[in-house]
């Protein structure tokens, strides 16, 4: 793929409920985001690294700030436990690489608001890396799922 965005988020199925959005979160980059719900308030709030071991799912939120005040906007969040999803890796990987991922897990990074998959980190193994994209040298996306010690016990669906 040369010079257009990738819209990263959902690569197959995956069944969605509406979820109030915790104030000021910071979506960036194209396609959705890995959320958990926050302990206290249970509001969907977006995972980094340090908080990713009971992701509640996946917000189809694209590029977006919720509001300053906690509980003001719905989001629809994906829930479904065996959704593969693409995210960016981050680092450039070559084709053999991304090859021998397949079937690792991995934890998310979250740099500038945007969430990477860490494929060097599974501290908290957050994901489990199901396939890749490789657009070109330069550009390449890893497909995952939640893998399943990071099924939240506190699921709606």
């Amino acid at each position: 793929m040369a010079g257009g965005q990738v819209a990263y988020g959902k690569a197959h199925r995956g069944d969605a409920v509406q979820v109030w959005a915790n104030a000021s979160q910071p979506w960036q980059g194209e396609g959705g985001k890995w959320v958990h719900l926050a302990t206290a308030s249970r509001l969907a709030t977006l995972s980094s690294g340090t908080n990713t071991s009971d992701l509640f799912g996946w917000a189809n939120v694209g590029t977006y700030s919720s509001s300053s005040i906690a509980g003001q906007d719905w989001i629809s969040v994906c829930i479904e436990r065996d959704a593969v999803y693409e995210m960016p890796i981050n680092a450039t990987q070559t084709l053999s690489q991304l090859r021998y991922l397949q079937g690792k897990t991995c934890d998310i990074i979250l740099t500038s608001g945007i969430q990477y998959a860490n494929y060097a980190a599974s501290t908290d193994q957050t994901l489990e890396i199901v396939g890749y994209k490789y657009y070109d040298s330069t550009k390449q996306t890893l497909l995952v799922r939640r893998y399943l010690n990071t099924i939240s016990a506190t699921e709606v669906a």
